[in-house]
């Protein structure tokens, strides 16, 4: 799951926090199968690094995403945080939206990793689903890690 998110919105809070505990109490069964990604679109990356462990959400996955430049990207495309994808075992983005429009996102999670179907409906969103091979994903990821690099140094 990509959970689009900032330090300074209040409704993404809760929402960070779900994943957290999501998390520890998956551990055992998810293992590495699932990863829950943080991708924050704060103006720099020391006030997500603060946020993040003041908070102790040190199980997810968190990256910084310049100035959102992820949001214009056609595969995420997003009007406004919180926002989730959640991503099939194949690669595919089976819903895009506001996580609150999930009822249960474990059990979504769970789901999918049993190779059955969600519901993908977001009445606040346009939602389907949106090819993104694992190769894109993984190119994706080397991009985050690749800037992270450049403004550490």
């Amino acid at each position: 799951m990509l959970d689009f998110w900032a330090t300074w919105c209040p409704p993404c809070q809760k929402p960070m926090g779900h994943n957290q505990e999501m998390l520890a109490k998956n551990a055992a069964t998810w293992g590495d199968r699932v990863r829950l990604i943080g991708l924050s679109i704060d103006g720099d990356a020391g006030t997500v690094k603060n946020h993040v462990e003041s908070k102790q959400w040190t199980k997810v996955e968190h990256w910084w995403i310049r100035n959102g430049k992820c949001k214009d990207d056609e595969a995420y495309a997003f009007s406004g945080v919180p926002h989730v994808c959640l991503v099939d075992t194949t690669g595919t983005i089976v819903f895009k939206g506001h996580p609150a429009s999930r009822p249960d996102l474990e059990e979504d999670i769970n789901k999918l990793l049993r190779g059955e179907k969600i519901d993908s409906a977001d009445e606040n969103e346009e939602s389907g689903s949106t090819t993104a091979g694992v190769s894109d994903a993984e190119g994706h990821v080397e991009r985050f890690n690749k800037e992270a690099e450049e403004f550490m140094n």
